[in-house]
């Protein structure tokens, strides 16, 4: 009975955050066409924060409800939307199809902690994109003449030899982070990939600290510090 009684919880508060959701939505929506009829008015930016999103994700595809609709309008009625999951494979499992990609790049700034699962990993380097690379390659030759087979060693031998080294460069096109960067980031260590509202820009590394440290000091003197 607990058991039973908890999961019934569970899924009222759901399905009463998900009709909040739509309903914060809706009303957000509707603010487009009065902003259009008075456009001299000031309009305050709002924000739509949710931590967990892939329990409060849909994706409505042929239908009018979903939230990567609601991200491509949310831009026209001064909304800022942000969101926390745990992983892309979270999202992705939640969602049907290939729906969750198109969810997906409705949010331009994307924030990548530490990831755990190689697949989330993976798309993180992918989002991020690749970036040509020169690297270079060694070789060495060596030439002998009248070689003959060494008593001691057993080996070739000559009296009179060469030895040449050349080196030469190729471009091979590479992650700008490897999978392997996402899943070994340390506590308070990001990387983003940054939209200012204008322009995107390249993956980076950034560098976090909680909101009650010292804003005077640099991260690396609290990392130093042991206080992240």
């Amino acid at each position: 009975m607990a058991l039973a009684y908890g999961i019934a919880t569970l899924m009222t508060n759901l399905y009463g955050h998900g009709m909040l959701k739509h309903d914060f939505q809706r009303a957000v929506l509707n603010r487009i066409p009065a902003m259009s009829r008075t456009p001299d008015r000031p309009w305050r930016s709002v924000f739509f924060m949710c931590d967990e999103y892939q329990a409060f994700a849909t994706s409505g595809e042929n239908e009018p409800s979903g939230d990567e609709k609601f991200f491509s309008l949310a831009r026209q009625a001064r909304c800022i939307p942000i969101v926390a999951t745990q992983s892309i494979s979270s999202l992705r499992s939640t969602l049907s199809g290939e729906s969750w990609r198109t969810l997906l790049q409705g949010l331009r700034t994307k924030v990548f902690l530490a990831l755990s699962d190689d697949v989330s990993a993976r798309m993180a380097a992918d989002l991020c994109g690749k970036v040509e690379r020169l690297m270079p390659g060694y070789t060495l030759t060596e030439s002998g003449q009248d070689a003959g087979i060494s008593m001691l060693t057993g080996r070739a031998a000559a009296h009179r030899s060469t030895v040449s080294a050349s080196k030469r460069y190729s471009v091979s096109v590479d992650y700008v982070f490897q999978p392997k960067v996402f899943a070994e980031l340390q506590n308070a260590q990001a990387i983003v990939l940054p939209y200012d509202g204008r322009n995107p820009h390249p993956a980076t590394y950034r560098y976090l600290k909680p909101y009650y440290l010292d804003p005077q000091a640099s991260y690396f003197d609290h990392a130093e510090a042991g206080d992240v």
